[in-house]
């Protein structure tokens, strides 16, 4: 007895285990199977809207988020303003600095020469690791006299958690189109399903970049410097005397005269030249006026003198 209930029972122990294996597979293709077939006969309209629905993550409740890091993701940068006596060496200096803490100068715009070179601003902009950053600006303030110095630091870790999470869903949701894809039968199902597809890869590479910038910005510190140049103030000298001194200042009182004098006459010569326009036609008038001879009077003298 006990024989022929091992022997129904091993066969019934097997069937029950294929039926188990096997009914997970089938519901699943089913589904998938199912949704693609009714894309054709739901519309163009449906279309758009059905395969979107078949890969939303949101209601599957299978996609793996990314676990959130413990580690706090900080951004932080610095800005410095040194006045130095020479903005060539301090330049230098800087770009030694750079290189000596494993980063590297990423802007420079140094003014130098010229009579207004003194009152220049001149900017360098250093690119150091992050747990370099404290150093590096003991290192700076070490080449002049810091009148400024300011720490600025935005805590990221919500967003790197983010993006993060958006790529891993983003992934998994692209390997659930691509599988879609080699199911899809029609051409109007190929099309569809590879649209959707462009678009979702489109999105990751966008979220790989933002992931990358994060990165780099969390990684590395930025240190703006601003260098300007003590102006150099040289002593009065002494007043020279002595005959030759006299000559000297007497010729230069000399010439500042005429330049003077020289001004004057430059700025009055127009005004005369004008008033002798109008004036010489006056005065010419009056002179004939005053030579005009005086014939009928004398005439009428000689007249009365002849009788």
């Amino acid at each position: 007895m006990s024989h022929i209930s091992t022997r129904l029972l091993v066969p019934l122990a097997v069937a029950c285990a294929l039926l188990a294996g096997c009914s997970g597979p089938v519901r699943t293709s089913s589904g998938a199977v199912g949704q693609a077939d009714s894309v054709p006969n739901s519309g163009t309209a449906s279309k758009a809207g059905g395969l979107p629905a078949q890969t939303d993550e949101s209601k599957t409740g299978t996609v793996p988020q990314a676990p959130v890091g413990d580690s706090q993701q900080v951004i932080r940068s610095a800005t410095m303003t040194v006045v130095v006596p020479d903005v060539i060496q301090a330049a230098t200096r800087l770009r030694a600095i750079a290189l000596g803490h494993g980063g590297t100068v990423t802007m420079e715009n140094v003014v130098s020469g010229g009579e207004k070179s003194a009152y220049a601003i001149s900017t360098v902009v250093l690119s150091v690791p992050a747990d370099q950053l404290d150093t590096a600006l003991t290192d700076i303030a070490a080449i002049g006299e810091v009148t400024l110095r300011t720490i600025a630091s935005t805590d990221v870790t919500a967003k790197v958690a983010d993006v993060d999470s958006r790529i891993s869903t983003m992934r998994a949701s692209i390997a659930r189109i691509r599988d879609l894809l080699t199911r899809a039968g029609s051409i109007a199902e190929i099309a569809q399903v590879e649209n959707e597809l462009t678009a979702r890869e489109s999105e990751l590479e966008s979220l790989l970049a933002q992931q990358k910038a994060l990165a780099q910005r969390v990684a590395q510190s930025p240190i703006t410097v601003t260098l300007s140049r003590v102006p150099v103030v040289q002593p009065p000298s002494a007043p020279e005397t002595g005959f030759l001194a006299g000559l000297k200042a007497g010729w230069h009182a000399l010439v500042v005269f005429a330049d003077g004098l020289a001004t004057v006459i430059g700025a009055l010569l127009p005004f005369l030249v004008a008033l002798a326009v109008v004036a010489a036609p006056v005065a010419w008038l009056l002179r004939r006026r005053l030579h005009r001879p005086r014939s009928t009077g004398g005439a009428s003298g000689d007249g009365d003198a002849t009788h």
